[in-house]
């Protein structure tokens, strides 16, 4: 039965993002949905109470057995930089494929509209946030990072890395980017990124948070000629 339940979903999921690519997202409807999957609506708001909460479903179906490896490896990997630099280019490669870019046009016009943009960033990008923040915590903790807010440290990252071709496909200044190009973005953001979190003489021991900053600045300025 549990078999029988999971292949039910993964047809639902499928179905779904037949018709949100086909109509977008105002005009896809459950019912659309419902039939395309070989079922009732009922069998459908079994499984997903909301349209908005069958989109998300879907983003997350195409996007997360990406990253779930990556994470793990981030963790466990002592080489910091090679597993950035990883994380980034898959990364750069999921949000610039052409479905996924679909995916995240439909959030920007329609998240401000319902709950679409926080249910969206609520199951999917803060989980993201959330685990890269646990491993920048983690690497902060082993002396392989300096000390800051992970939070903060998670935004930057991912700022460099949308930074660049990202942006142009996502406003539709550009319609394609070779994977060479978003392997040098990803490898400059992760460079950049450990440039600016490495950890340095005069940070090594002191605390993140204000005093820190007021003793980096203190200790740096004692080393300007």
């Amino acid at each position: 039965m549990r078999l029988r339940t999971e292949e039910k979903r993964r047809a639902i999921l499928e179905a779904a993002r037949s018709v949100f690519l086909e109509r977008g997202y105002d005009a896809a409807s459950m019912a659309e949905v419902s039939a395309r999957a070989g079922g009732s609506k009922q069998t459908l708001y079994s499984y997903f109470s909301s349209k908005e909460e069958l989109f998300v479903a879907v983003i997350l179906e195409v996007g997360g057995p990406i990253f779930e490896p990556l994470f793990e490896n981030l963790r466990a990997s002592r080489d910091l930089p090679r597993a950035l630099r990883d994380l980034a280019v898959a990364y750069l490669r999921l949000i610039s494929q052409e479905e996924f870019l679909a995916y995240r046009r439909i959030i920007l016009a329609e998240g401000a509209k319902s709950n679409l943009g926080r249910l969206a960033f609520e199951n999917g990008p803060k989980r993201c946030w959330d685990r890269l923040a646990d491993a920048f915590r983690d690497a902060m903790d082993q002396g392989r990072m300096r000390r800051a807010d992970p939070w903060r440290a998670v935004g930057h990252f991912f700022g460099l890395c949308n930074a660049g071709p990202a942006e142009r496909l996502l406003e539709g200044v550009i319609m394609t980017v070779s994977d060479a190009e978003l392997v040098e973005t990803a490898e400059a953001a992760a460079e950049v990124f450990i440039r600016g979190y490495e950890v340095r003489d005069a940070d090594a021991e002191l605390p993140s948070g204000r005093d820190g900053r007021l003793r980096r600045h203190a200790a740096s300025a004692s080393l300007t000629p």
